[in-house]
């Protein structure tokens, strides 16, 4: 099954901010580039994008590199950004609240994103707009949940984490991202979670985004417990399936 999204063109370009470098996902291929030894500077991202053509007009910045706190929109106060993030995570220096607001779920999705990289793609991609991994991913999910009597949870696996989201027809219930190095990390969490808000296997519907061979042990193990799990795709296929978050290498918000 495939989620709603718009189809990629060549002129779209997502650049996905992970904890050791960017990627640059384009309908027809990817490239990392790391910053393990050095952070990066203007001179050489203008080089990387040069070497590798990339023209896009069409630019989203989306961060993935730390958790998202969500609040309801009525009851969203623009003044305490920095306070929704306390109360849930550690702010680290030299980072900057930021926010998107979801008008169709009466949600904002609030971030810490690094003030390094804003400037950089703001100086490289005048027109880029930035999104949390969050914002990015929840229109689609709510969409798919609208108007489905039984609560729906889906799993986003990538490189040392997973994205967990549960909606109650098109209302969100619950969002997290948990650390994994293996399928048992992940089915600890997994069981943590369905016991918290007391989730039987008959009482909700499971879907994966996306199904890579990576991954093929948590697919496995999840379907011990809850038999009926389901996977849903992006128009496009991953161009690699080891890619740190191959679902968002093709996917494309309508």
């Amino acid at each position: 099954m495939q989620l709603s999204s718009k189809k990629n063109t060549l002129l779209d370009l997502s650049i996905l901010v992970h904890k050791d470098g960017f990627s640059f996902c384009t309908q027809e291929q990817h490239h990392f580039f790391g910053f393990e030894t050095s952070p990066p500077t203007e001179e050489s991202l203008r080089s990387f994008v040069n070497y590798h053509q990339l023209q896009p007009t069409n630019i989203r910045l989306v961060y993935m590199d730390a958790p998202s706190v969500s609040v309801p929109l009525p009851l969203f106060d623009e003044q305490q950004l920095d306070n929704y993030l306390k109360t849930a995570l550690a702010k680290e220096e030299k980072t900057v609240a930021q926010k998107n607001e979801l008008q169709a779920l009466d949600q904002v999705v609030v971030y810490p994103a690094n003030e390094t990289w804003n400037s950089l793609f703001k100086a490289v991609f005048p027109s880029v707009k930035a999104f949390h991994l969050s914002a990015f991913l929840l229109p689609a999910l709510s969409k798919y949940s609208f108007g489905k009597a039984r609560k729906n949870m889906f799993i986003h696996l990538r490189k040392e984490q997973f994205d967990l989201f549960l909606f109650q027809g098109g209302q969100l219930l619950v969002q997290n991202s948990f650390p994994q190095k293996n399928a048992d990390e992940f089915m600890y969490y997994l069981f943590y979670v369905c016991e918290q808000f007391y989730l039987k296997p008959e009482q909700f519907d499971l879907f994966f985004l996306g199904q890579y061979f990576p991954y093929s042990d948590y697919y496995n193990g999840t379907k011990e417990f809850h038999p009926n799990c389901s996977h849903l795709d992006p128009i496009f296929p991953a161009v690699d399936p080891n890619h740190p978050a191959p679902f968002l290498q093709s996917f494309c918000p309508e």
